[in-house]
């Protein structure tokens, strides 16, 4: 048997395949999936502090990999095992592929690869530019992308089992808050109010999306049925303008520069941005499944690391400057920069005359909440996406890894508050996440 932290091998696997080690940290935690993580966490710390399979083996056979754990934090804080460990256990793979769409959503991955961040953390990523979300999703279940960009809930629906097969998924990290439009064309730039939207046709990016979800919500509250008084077209982010442009779509609700770019070429006007609708709302997720987490922990770690990273550089206000001349090329967003620039820095044309300034119009804070899932999972259900009630709570905390990401971001010293089920605000609407099932009760919907 060889231990290889190199090589794209498991922590412990013998050559015949086997992981020997594995049943030493089966009875670790509660079962839940948060806890799997940990446990692969906890394999690599000792892999990384003992890396002779032999005495690694005998320790762990003689006392149990807890009770190993605890006997060496009574000696050293956990912090400086971690330390130690992690100057030792390198990456399993160090050549990874990550999955990006071309939107302003994908800026702290741009930038964890143009400032260096992957590769501080002993990763060589290779950006993938993948068009549409259907396809990205794909691609990270098939194995074809190690980690990918997803938008919410789409880690929750897979883990879910919506739509086919379950294929439960972690969102390590939200990539952005707000940072998408609502738009009309042109023509229904003296038609405003929502009542008068029936035979209306959205483009949306995908079905089971936070785009989709807001929309249906907000039609809803004008008292439409999102079911019967529209209709969805599915359409790649890069495709809405020129949708709306051949008058193939009356609007879209998506991820900029869409609607900067629809006013730019003068073939729409932002009729409201998401944040107008859902203040602190997720879009974009950092997603990898369980199955490649728990085959390469050290890796995760190292993208765990770097992503939070990233998401808090992209987060602070000073860090702007120069960003929309990075993300407009043609390798990234291929964009005008000044329509890059007015997502990004928040002043910007709304086509209808109005120049907005809203610096918060797009941010990049990583942390992902329990409760933005958990409002995303009442949508899904109450329009019947979810064909059967769940536990919406139990998935959040399955799905969101909010206990690793505050761990990972108190290391970079910056303090969140311990994961729990927050209130949200949805269109002036107090939204409890601690209490979905009273909530969704209230709301009309299908199936």
């Amino acid at each position: 048997m060889r231990t290889n932290f190199t090589g794209d091998h498991r922590i412990g696997a013998c050559r015949c395949g086997d992981n020997h080690e594995a049943g030493f940290f089966a009875d670790e935690g509660d079962g839940r999936p948060e806890n799997a993580v940990e446990r692969a966490t906890n394999r690599a710390l000792i892999a990384g502090l003992f890396p002779d399979p032999v005495q690694r083996r005998t320790l762990l056979k003689g006392v149990g990999a807890a009770t190993l754990l605890a006997a060496l934090s009574d000696l050293l804080p956990v912090s400086t095992l971690q330390a130690i460990a992690q100057e030792r256990a390198q990456p399993e793979k160090r050549d990874i592929k990550v999955g990006f769409l071309p939107i302003t959503c994908a800026t702290p991955l741009i930038f964890g690869l143009e400032r260096g961040t992957f590769a501080k953390n002993g990763l060589n990523v290779s950006l993938q530019k993948i068009p549409g979300i259907a396809l990205i999703r794909d691609k990270m279940i098939n194995g074809e992308l190690d980690v990918s960009q997803q938008v919410m809930p789409v880690a929750l629906a897979t883990s879910a089992g919506v739509g086919g097969s379950t294929i439960p998924t972690k969102v390590l990290t939200i990539l952005n808050q707000h940072g998408n439009s609502l738009v009309l064309a042109m023509k229904h730039k003296d038609n405003r109010d929502p009542k008068n939207w029936k035979g209306f046709r959205f483009a949306i990016p995908f079905e089971q999306s936070h785009q989709t979800l807001q929309l249906r919500y907000y039609l809803a509250e004008a008292g439409l049925d999102p079911d019967k008084d529209v209709t969805y077209r599915v359409v790649p982010p890069s495709e809405y303008v020129s949708n709306l442009r051949v008058d193939s779509i009356d609007g879209f609700f998506g991820g900029e520069p869409g609607g900067q770019r629809a006013v730019y070429e003068g073939a729409g006007f932002i009729h409201l941005i998401s944040k107008d609708i859902w203040e602190g709302h997720p879009c974009c997720s950092v997603t990898a499944t369980d199955a490649w987490i728990k085959q390469h922990p050290n890796t995760f770690m190292a993208v765990f690391r770097s992503v939070i990273e990233a998401g808090l550089y992209a987060s602070d206000p000073k860090n702007r400057a120069g960003m929309a001349k990075v993300l407009a090329q043609p390798t990234y967003l291929n964009a005008p920069e000044t329509v890059v620039e007015q997502v990004i820095s928040g002043r910007f044309a709304d086509g209808l005359g109005h120049v907005r300034n809203v610096p918060d119009r797009v941010n990049f804070d990583p942390f992902p909440h329990y409760s933005m899932a958990v409002w995303l999972l009442t949508q899904m259900r109450r329009w019947n996406m979810l064909k059967n009630d769940i536990d919406f709570k139990a998935l959040a905390r399955e799905v969101m890894l909010a206990t690793d990401a505050r761990k990972y971001m108190a290391e970079l010293n910056v303090d969140v508050p311990p994961p729990g089920f927050r209130k949200e605000v949805i269109m002036g609407k107090e939204f409890d996440s601690d209490a979905p099932d009273q909530y969704i009760n209230t709301l009309p919907r299908r199936g």
